[in-house]
């Protein structure tokens, strides 16, 4: 098993380039499915990460009622019917991320996106529930998927108790990426992103801020807008998990209280904390 850090250095020389003269189709059109009557916050939060992470354009699929509420937090989103044709919906998008704020009763949605979008696909949260279901779906996939587990839903996926996952997050995650041939962003302290040939990466940035409802969707939208911005999947990821903790430690250096730390001041200090990377 291949364990490495993922480090400052290489966050800059995988970090996207945006040429003079690109425009908005050139930085990834990405779309999200996301949120429910009682979890439109989990859309809003995502949509916004990806905003302000350089997606070119990011479409929001999520029902009638949650638009305007989401419209309101991401102007910049345009949005899609939830219960209009999903195929349609997935037409021209580079890479699409699935689950937060879906709730339980979505997991039609996931088989469907697992069987038809010819993309990377992000599934998380409630996208996860029943994820352990469609394993010979997901191995007779061509395009890469990503799944972004805490240790619960982690432990649900391998049918292992969170005690196991906690003293065996290697392990875990490794034989979980290469039995599937998929890409483990296995959150927590030091979250690790394992490749489907079972190679890790661990990260090194973030807090115990980060430990509060929302700040997982923050993730989802990050690393959507970056594998919609490189071909390069396990960098797209490993570099959206850093960023992710750093614009957490960069609140904390700024004077945040650790206690206060959320989802919404991760999103607004993403800019700041870009721009002390790459400068």
């Amino acid at each position: 098993m291949s364990i490495n850090s993922w480090s400052k250095s290489l966050v800059i020389e995988h970090w996207p380039k945006r040429e003079p003269n690109s425009h908005k189709g050139s930085h990834g059109k990405v779309g999200i499915i996301a949120g429910s009557e009682t979890m439109p916050g989990a859309a809003a939060i995502c949509a916004s990460a990806a905003v302000e992470s350089g997606a070119g354009l990011t479409t929001v699929n999520t029902l009638r009622s949650v638009i305007p509420i989401v419209a309101s937090h991401v102007p910049e989103a345009t949005f899609y019917y939830r219960d209009d044709e999903l195929n349609t919906f997935l037409e021209g998008k580079d890479a699409v991320a699935a689950g937060p704020g879906l709730g339980r009763l979505s997991d039609d949605i996931i088989e469907d996106l697992i069987t038809n979008f010819e993309g990377p696909l992000v599934i998380d949260a409630d996208g996860l529930y029943e994820l352990n279901k469609h394993e010979a779906l997901i191995r007779k996939r061509d395009s890469p998927l990503i799944i972004t587990p805490h240790a619960g839903e982690m432990a649900r996926i391998i049918n292992e108790d969170i005690e196991y996952v906690n003293n065996n997050r290697y392990e875990a995650a490794a034989k979980l990426a290469s039995d599937y041939g998929i890409y483990v962003v296995l959150k927590g302290p030091e979250t690790i992103v394992a490749e489907p040939d079972g190679a890790l990466w661990v990260n090194h940035t973030g807090n115990s801020g980060l430990a509060k409802g929302g700040t997982g969707d923050v993730l989802t939208g990050i690393i959507l807008a970056f594998i919609g911005q490189s071909k390069d999947i396990q960098p797209a990821v490993s570099n959206a998990v850093y960023m992710h903790g750093y614009a957490a430690d960069y609140l904390i250096e700024q004077g945040e209280a650790i206690e206060a730390v959320t989802a919404s001041k991760v999103i607004n200090t993403l800019s700041t904390s870009f721009q002390s990377i790459i400068n």
